[in-house]
């Protein structure tokens, strides 16, 4: 067997970010500060969007600064399409020519499905699907008028799989940003672009609290069902986001990776 020494990338820089930029939605709540951290480890300098409700960059921007790499701030609220594309329209304006996308903006309103209130059932789908959308969209346009290849990286949940209680809109956001991974693929894999999903399990500290404090017998269901035996942390994903966003996974599009523990599994 023949090795093509041409096309062939040398290991090393297999999974290597050197010279990318990523444009991150939710930098810094969540699954956000250990994988914007990774990708600038790994070579990229980050641009982020942040809305009123993510904490400040802080120590996420101290620690890409010191990893050597570049790091900068735009704000939007993203359940706001309007505001949104216009700050896509800043980040171009400001010369950011983007080679990765990480949409991980998250927000959730827990509660039965009949006391769900309009505007919570709105700001939820505005968050987790129109604006991963929106999002998706801009960037992808921006890379096929610019001949770039590139990777978005969306982010889905167990949620969207498993039913579980009081998540009934952040369940249907999800499940559509699923298939909204799989038809952004379809069309823009030609154009060297990778559209993946990321479906965590339960794997923030917040996750942790919100579940033991207010649902203990579901910490407890999550747990036992998981055959790790454990909830799953941030740096659990650093790995998994730095390959789908190298080159290692340029064969990898409308693909859903979960990182759970083995939770979907059984």
């Amino acid at each position: 067997m023949s090795v093509d020494e041409g096309s062939r990338i040398p290991f090393p820089d297999l999974f290597s970010l050197r010279g990318k930029t990523a444009i991150v939605m939710g930098a810094t709540t969540g699954l956000g500060p250990e994988m914007t951290l990774a990708i600038a480890e790994a070579g990229a300098d980050v641009v982020a969007i942040l809305s009123s409700w993510d904490p400040s960059p802080g120590q996420l921007e101290e620690s890409i600064q010191k990893s050597g790499r570049e790091f900068s701030v735009f704000h939007s609220e993203v359940s706001d399409s309007a505001d949104l594309r216009r700050c896509f329209h800043d980040i171009w304006g400001a010369g950011v020519e983007p080679d990765i996308l990480l949409n991980c903006s998250i927000l959730n309103r827990r509660g039965p499905i009949e006391n769900m209130k309009d505007e919570d059932i709105d700001l939820v789908l505005l968050v987790n699907l129109k604006a991963a959308y929106v999002a998706a969209q801009e960037v992808g346009s921006r890379m096929i008028q610019r001949l770039r290849k590139g990777k978005i990286i969306n982010f889905g949940s167990a949620a969207a799989h498993l039913a579980m209680t009081d998540v009934s809109v952040y369940a249907a956001a999800k499940a559509g940003v699923l298939q909204m991974t799989k038809a952004f693929s379809n069309e823009w894999a030609a154009k060297g672009i990778q559209v993946n999903n990321i479906s965590p399990g339960y794997s923030t500290a917040a996750s942790a609290i919100s579940l033991s404090s207010q649902y203990p017998e579901m910490a407890s269901y999550i747990t036992n069902r998981t055959p790790a035996g454990r909830l799953g942390t941030p740096a659990d994903f650093r790995g998994v986001v730095v390959f789908l966003c190298s080159a290692a996974s340029d064969f990898v599009t409308g693909s859903s990776i979960f990182v759970d523990g083995g939770l979907m599994a059984r």
